[in-house]
Order: C-alpha cells, then structure tokens, then sequence
C-alpha cells in the first residue's frame, strides 16, 4: 500500500474515523494522538491500517515530512490480523517515544498525549501549514 493515499500531514481523529468507517480499510486505529494548548482538535500521528490481508503500521515522519511504514506483517486469518495489529500498535508506541499503552478500537478513542510536547508543537504547525495551502 502506497502512503500516498494519506494526506501529506497529521490526520485528525475525525479523519481517522471516517478512514475505518471506508470501504477502503478493513480496520484502522490512531496509535498515537496529540493535543495542544488552546485546541480542540487531536491530531493523530500513528495509525495500524488493516488492509487486502496485511496489517501496517504508519507514522507521520516530520523529518521528512510524510507518512512512513513502521510496521508491516501479511495475514490469512482473523486471529493473526488482531495480533499483528497488536504488534504494530506496540511497534507505533516505541518508534513515536510513548510509554505502554493499551491498544484502543478507534471507535473508543485513543487517549491523548498528556499536556503538549515539542512533537505535538511540530505535528500542530505542520497540520495547520498544510491546511493553509489547501486554502489557496
């Protein structure tokens, strides 16, 4: 799967939803969410895609400004695609510097990085740089 298809910034909770709820994806979950002072809005910059019969993992590079495969692992049945999804939520937990967490289904959230981090800064300006060039 090319991460092309993903937009060239942080994606939204909103966003990440809708991405699950499309034909497209068989599952996808935020791995890591980010907040920021004065925001209402997470920004989400880890995702575990589950597609065509491989789960992946991807994570929003700043450094190079793109979404990058973290993880990937092919599957046949229902019971490895839950435990490799497991595996690359855990692989998105240590390649983003998270501590341990419990891998959450997007439809009840992903809880969000305590208070506001220089990643969650950055993540923030490169969303809203993005959205003003969409703008023009």
């Amino acid at each position: 799967m090319g991460m092309h298809s993903l937009p060239s910034r942080p994606l939204t909770i909103a966003e990440g939803r809708a991405l699950h709820r499309s034909d497209a994806f068989r599952m996808v979950a935020p791995a890591s969410a980010h907040t920021a002072r004065g925001r209402d809005e997470r920004l989400v910059s880890a995702l575990v895609l589950v597609r065509d019969g491989v789960v992946h993992g991807v994570g929003f590079d700043l450094a190079a400004d793109e979404w990058t495969v973290v993880y990937r692992e092919s599957f046949e049945d229902i019971e490895a695609a839950e435990d490799y999804a497991q595996e690359a939520n855990e692989a998105l937990q240590e390649w983003a510097g998270h501590e341990d967490r419990e891998f959450q289904a997007v439809d009840e959230g992903v809880e969000a990085e305590a208070g506001e981090s220089e990643r969650a800064r950055a993540l923030f300006e490169r969303y809203d740089a993005a959205d003003d060039t969409d703008a023009e």
